[in-house]
Parts: structure tokens; sequence; C-alpha cells
């Protein structure tokens, strides 16, 4: 039951996080491996293309991902209102299938003390120890869904388009086209990057939420309603998982949306390490932080829907079935 009511959670906060998340694969996207001066000549001279050429024009204009507002304006200007929610289906099956195992694996720790130590340090420490080992699960079994949820959210077209564009139609499209050219590894490539992001950022955001949760209820108002201390607690917990692992969710972007050779290795990144390293020498500081602002209003929401509707779906199970 926990691991269901952790998928279903996960699902329910989905789908109003989706158009951040696709905002913020675009951001991530935008001016790949150029640094900002680059970028700026780029758009000025309609020159611009990233590294593997897949994508010529993608800088031909000013940056039309610079901002949340401006994202908004451009997707909606050039693919519509459903642009906004484009890869939901992937992003679901993902959000279901990862969390149902992440939470559930989490919330059977906490049902058995593991997540308790014996002083708060050592709570705080075997909560985030929890929290990262579950994600790690999680994402292993959904790492196909993420990696297709990011290549149908990059897709775009003409002076809009950002990454290698990948030319699926559908998410059973992309796991059929992908294991018949590929096979079973092509699935799980890029399986590194989303370990990686998933560990920080589940030990980032269980981790602070456990921890915050426990310092709310000291007061009445929290302890009468199971709702406003979990909304309490996810807004702090969604912070501090934005700021641990934007950097990582950059480089899990940008290897999954990457385009591969006829042995299904990566065109610009062998590894998550190669990645890191290539993009703080081109873009700094700032690439790693690409997409933070709307990764954050897809995190923080989500985060505060997630653990929100779960907290309220386990008092509804212990209300009514004991």
């Amino acid at each position: 039951m926990d691991f269901l009511l952790g998928g279903c959670a996960a699902t329910c906060a989905g789908f109003f996080s989706n158009p951040f998340d696709v905002i913020k694969t675009r951001q991530q996207l935008h001016g790949e491996l150029l640094s900002r001066a680059a970028a700026a000549a780029a758009a000025t001279t309609g020159t611009g293309a990233t590294p593997d050429g897949t994508n010529g024009g993608q800088q031909a204009i000013r940056n039309p991902y610079r901002s949340v507002f401006k994202s908004f304006r451009t997707i909606l200007k050039s693919e519509g209102v459903l642009g906004l929610q484009k890869g939901l289906v992937s992003a679901l099956a993902f959000q279901f299938t990862m969390n149902s195992v992440r939470l559930g694996i989490y919330q059977t720790a906490e049902n058995y003390d593991w997540t308790r130590g014996d002083s708060k340090a050592g709570t705080v420490f075997y909560s985030i120890l929890w929290g990262g080992f579950s994600g790690v699960i999680g994402s292993t079994i959904a790492c196909p869904l993420y990696m297709i949820k990011t290549q149908i959210q990059a897709r775009s077209h003409g002076k809009y388009a950002v990454g290698y564009q990948h030319r699926h139609t559908s998410t059973l499209d992309a796991l059929t086209g992908i294991y018949r050219t590929h096979g079973v590894r092509g699935l799980w490539r890029g399986y590194n990057g989303i370990a990686t992001r998933t560990a920080i950022g589940s030990s980032a955001q269980l981790g602070t939420f456990s921890t915050f949760k426990d310092f709310f209820v000291q007061f009445e108002f929290f302890r009468e309603s199971v709702a406003f201390t979990a909304f309490a607690a996810s807004m702090i917990s969604g912070f501090f998982t934005c700021v641990f692992m934007s950097p990582f969710d950059v480089i899990a972007t940008r290897l999954f949306n990457q385009g591969v050779d006829a042995n299904g290795k990566g065109l610009m990144y062998r590894s998550v390490v190669d990645c890191f390293t290539k993009t703080l020498r081109a873009e700094g500081l700032y690439g790693l932080y690409k997409g933070f602002v709307p990764n954050y209003w897809r995190i923080a929401p989500h985060t505060i829907l997630n653990l929100t509707f779960w907290d309220q779906f386990k008092a509804w199970r212990d209300l009514y079935f004991g």
C-alpha cells in the first residue's frame, strides 16, 4: 500500500508541475556548450549551432527561453497550450514508477525506524542515507521513462529548437524505437546521470522534509493538521532540493537528450564527469544552474503537492483501513 500511495501522490503532483519541467528542459539545452559571450554573438549573427550540428539556427534569435515568462510565451506562440504539457504521458509514468518505489522504500524504512538515530544529527544522517538509496533504486527502474520524457519535452521546431531533436511521436513509439535500434541497453543510456541526480535530490528532499516535519509538529497549530505540516515542511524541502540537485539535473538532461552513434554511444558526452567538465569549462557555473528558476517552480510545487498528497493519503489510509 505504501508503494501505491507514493506513486499516486507523485502522479497527482506531476500533472501540475509538467509545464515548468518543459521550460526547465528547454533552458538547460539552450546554448549547450556555448559561453554566454558566444551565445550572444551567435544570436546576433544567426550562425549558432550545438557541437553535433543537429540544431543549427537555435541561436538565430535572441534566447526565446531566457526567463520563465518568455518561455511560456514562446511555447504558447509556437506550439500552443499543449506544448506546455509535452511529454506528459512519459512524465507521469516516470513519476508513478519512480516514486512508488522511492517513497515506498523510504516509508518502509520509517516504519521500521531505520531512519531514526540516537540523536537528531543521527536521524538527519539516516534520513538522507535512506532518501538517497530509495532514489537510486526508483530511478534505476524508471530510467527509460525519464529519458523519453526529456527527449519529447526538448522537441520543438525551427528557430525555437534546442539540443538534439529526436523524432518520437509518443512514449510507446520511443520505447519500441530505441529498443529496436539499440536494445535494452539503449533504454538505460545515461543511467549514471539520473542515478546521481536522483540520489542527490532524493537525499535532500526526504532528509529535509522529515527533519522540518519533526520540527513543525512541536507547535500545536501544526499538530492539528497533517496537510499544513506537510505543506510547510515541503516548501523548505523544495528549496534545498533545487539548490543541491540543479547541476545534476542539467547533466542528466544533456546526457539523455544528446544524439547517439550507430553503437548507441553519445555524440557529445561520454559520462557524468565528462558532461560536468565540458559544461563547466564552456559555460561556467552559470551553465550548471541553467533552468534554476523554472526548476524551482517545478520542484517546489511538485514537492509540496507530492509530499502533501503522500502524507494525506497515508492519513486517509490509517483512518479508513486502520
